[in-house]
């Protein structure tokens, strides 16, 4: 089976923002949540909204291989796992803890002032993790991930889904491989209609 795309998502919230820890005699610390359990999103695309369940990150974070980078850039790592960067589930959500090297002092101030206060992950829900609801509300289904591998936590300054034609391609995949509950359409007919009902969600989306 075909391994699913990666996918991007983005939390800012005034609980969930950004805080950086300072104790005396140990090394300043970036702590966020990228992930808060239960919480739905918003519309991404126009196409779904998303919750995450508690535990979908628990297979995942046995031996993580995770790492946080500044805004997304693979140059600027500023922790990995296990070491820099601790990623761990509690009640509230997916925690992390970055220990960042000195050269981002400039980063950590930025923080501090509250100029920077998104979390940002990489991630791809496990085939057979994700459960779709769309009797609540058939205009704007609900996807729940239960299980899901992380790649990637980093803090960002946007707190929109990312509007590029990656992002994009990647929900319009996702949205199209959801399971339908329709049982008396054939197969063409099905897929028409997946079709149709994704080109209209894009347009209002372009509006």
């Amino acid at each position: 089976m075909e391994k699913k795309t990666k996918e991007q998502r983005e939390l800012i919230l005034q609980e969930s923002k950004l805080e950086v820890r300072k104790v005396e005699g140990e090394p300043t610390k970036i702590i966020g949540y990228a992930v808060r359990w239960d919480q739905l999103s918003h519309p991404i695309y126009g196409m779904f909204q998303e919750r995450f369940k508690r535990g979908a990150f628990a297979a995942s974070l046995i031996n993580p291989d995770v790492y946080a980078a500044w805004q997304h850039d693979a140059r600027e790592i500023l922790g990995r796992t296990p070491g820099t960067l601790l990623v761990a589930e509690d009640d509230i959500g997916l925690r992390y803890e970055i220990t960042p090297p000195s050269w981002a002092e400039k980063y950590v101030e930025t923080i501090e002032r509250g100029d920077v206060r998104g979390s940002s992950f990489i991630f791809r829900a496990v085939s057979g993790g994700e459960e779709w609801d769309e009797e609540t509300n058939p205009d704007m289904p609900i996807r729940t991930i239960k299980e899901a591998e992380l790649f990637e936590v980093s803090p960002v300054t946007t707190p929109a889904y990312p509007q590029s034609s990656v992002g994009i391609r990647s929900a319009e995949e996702t949205f199209q491989s959801r399971p339908t509950t329709e049982t008396t359409k054939d197969d063409e007919e099905e897929q028409r209609a997946i079709a149709n009902d994704l080109e209209m969600r894009l347009r209002k989306l372009n509006l």
